[in-house]
């Protein structure tokens, strides 16, 4: 797991972050899932990897305040959706990282100390071996690798529960390092699971793996929309497809957030071209953010699990990016500015 230290290190890797193509499989390439983590990887010494912001330069927020309960601040608040989308995809939740929560959860208003009840472990891993195995009426010999893949879940969620943070900086950017690192962990929670998932889908017969198949034509569920409001049309076989919107964000999104940026700082028209270059940012962290999104989902557990992996890899490189370019574009501002640019406020704290 590589974590990029200075700062001029992370705007080298947001120039290159947007250059590779969607990924199916996994090589070498810039993102959370460069290096896979052993399934038996010990709970970590969470370290504070983001940068602590000045106290000098922004009020702390009440301790009385809302908490962020957001799953780029809490990603054993994801787990849940996730195993739900790999092993049951008929059930499939919603993918919960797009461009709005990203800016939600930055620039929401909330106290600065961590809820340690959003911390518990939210994956009962007994409960999903427990449907997985009424599905497929495993072998003996296929049980083990089954309760192996049981523990890996286990391991996951419990990895997760340990990393929660003390403290949510109140700084926009400051956040935004919070959550990089948050998304690096959820991404080895998740790497925990991909050895004994694929030991034991190639336990499995053909006919058990399509009693672990997603329903066909069904479409992968969108990003921060409930599957039931989503539009849909039957097709000619009879089965509901899913009418997906834009599942990483919309150029309206981004031209809202460019918007609320100018207006509440009140940009010079000496840091236009300096928004501007924001506004090219952004536009390319949605359309990483949509090249990963799914149309459908994949045959197999470990085919989701993999294409999980390159949405969240995406999501990484979107916030990575956009991270980088509201750091580089507060350097032109005014001290005024900046204290403006801290107090927006683009959503509620509790999601």
């Amino acid at each position: 797991m590589r974590k990029i230290g200075p700062f001029i290190a992370r705007a080298a890797i947001a120039g290159i972050a947007f250059v590779s193509p969607p990924a199916a499989a996994f090589g070498l390439r810039i993102g959370p899932f460069s290096i896979h983590v052993p399934f038996y990887l010990p709970y970590p010494y969470h370290r504070h990897l983001y940068m602590r912001a000045n106290p000098n330069e922004a009020a702390r927020p009440e301790e009385s305040g809302p908490a962020l309960k957001s799953a780029l601040i809490y990603p054993n608040l994801a787990l849940p959706a996730i195993f739900q989308s790999v092993f049951f995809p008929a059930n499939a939740a919603p993918w919960p990282f797009g461009y709005e929560s990203i800016f939600s959860t930055a620039f929401a208003k909330a106290r600065v100390s961590g809820d340690q009840h959003l911390c518990q472990p939210m994956v009962n891993a007994n409960e999903i071996v427990g449907r997985i195995r009424g599905e497929v009426s495993p072998t003996a010999d296929q049980m083990q690798s089954l309760k192996k893949l049981g523990g890996a879940l286990g391991a996951a969620a419990g990895y997760l529960a340990k990393a929660c943070p003390d403290e949510i900086p109140p700084q926009p950017v400051a956040r935004l390092q919070l959550m990089e690192s948050q998304i690096e962990i959820l991404a080895m929670a998740i790497d925990i699971v991909r050895q004994p998932l694929q030991d034991f889908e190639q336990t499995l017969t053909a006919d058990q793996q399509a009693k672990l198949a997603p329903p066909a034509n069904t479409a992968a569920p969108t990003p921060d929309v409930p599957a039931a409001d989503h539009p849909s049309d039957p097709d000619t076989t009879g089965t509901t497809v899913l009418a997906a919107p834009a599942c990483g964000g919309s150029p309206g999104a981004i031209d809202a957030t460019i918007d609320q940026i100018d207006k509440t700082i009140q940009t010079t028209d000496a840091q236009k071209p300096a928004l501007a270059s924001v506004k090219d940012a952004f536009s390319k962290s949605v359309d990483d953010l949509q090249a990963h999104c799914l149309s459908s989902a994949p045959a197999t557990a470990l085919g989701r699990l993999e294409a999980t992996e390159a949405r969240l890899d995406a999501t990484w490189r979107s916030e990575l990016a956009i991270q980088v370019a509201l750091a580089n574009f507060q350097t032109k501002l005014s001290d005024d500015q900046k204290k403006n640019f801290d107090a927006m406020n683009f959503a509620a704290a509790t999601q």
